[in-house]
């Protein structure tokens, strides 16, 4: 923010605002199935593993088990989805667990729910933090060099004492 009557940075501000935006861009259309995610909403079933599937990224190596949902009543089939949570050694090919599809492209879930949403709220509120941030630095007046020692409406009244009307004014001698 703005201090001493500084102009904020038109650089810094683009970058807040880029970022801001696209933090929005990337996770509020997925806060539908991360709440279904987080509360286990949608058709319950069976997945069956298939494989396993490993990503190593920055000398760190995730795997998650592959296979097949099918919802209990039939109604809901998918192939070459991942088990949420599904390590390396929770499954061996062929083996199933119970499963809910919320409706996330490519993933099912356990059925007692997922903290996955903990992540897209956290980035939501981090965006929502930046764009006001951007909007208090350039949609907020400067203060002017004056308004520090002015009294603002939260501050207390200070009355100073009214004179008696009994006083008599100073005698001009």
């Amino acid at each position: 923010m703005a201090t001493g009557g500084s102009r904020p940075s038109g650089f810094v501000s683009l970058l807040l605002l880029l970022a801001g935006v696209l933090l929005f861009w990337m996770t509020v259309p997925h806060l539908g199935t991360a709440a279904r995610a987080a509360a286990a909403d949608g058709p319950r079933g069976t997945f069956t593993a298939a494989r396993l599937v490993c990503a190593g990224h920055s000398g760190h190596t995730t795997c998650e088990w592959a296979g097949t949902f099918r919802s209990d009543d039939g109604t809901v089939e998918l192939v070459g989805v991942k088990l949420y949570g599904s390590g390396r050694d929770t499954f061996e090919a062929g083996r199933t667990a119970p499963a809910v599809d919320v409706g996330n492209a490519g993933r099912v879930y356990d059925p007692t729910g997922s903290r996955a949403w903990i992540i897209t709220v956290v980035l939501v509120v981090l965006a929502y933090v930046l764009l006001v941030a951007v909007a208090r630095r350039h949609l907020m007046p400067p203060a002017s060099p004056g308004d520090e020692g002015r009294r603002t409406h939260d501050a207390p009244r200070r009355f100073l004492p009214r004179p008696s009307p009994l006083a008599q004014p100073p005698s001009r001698s």
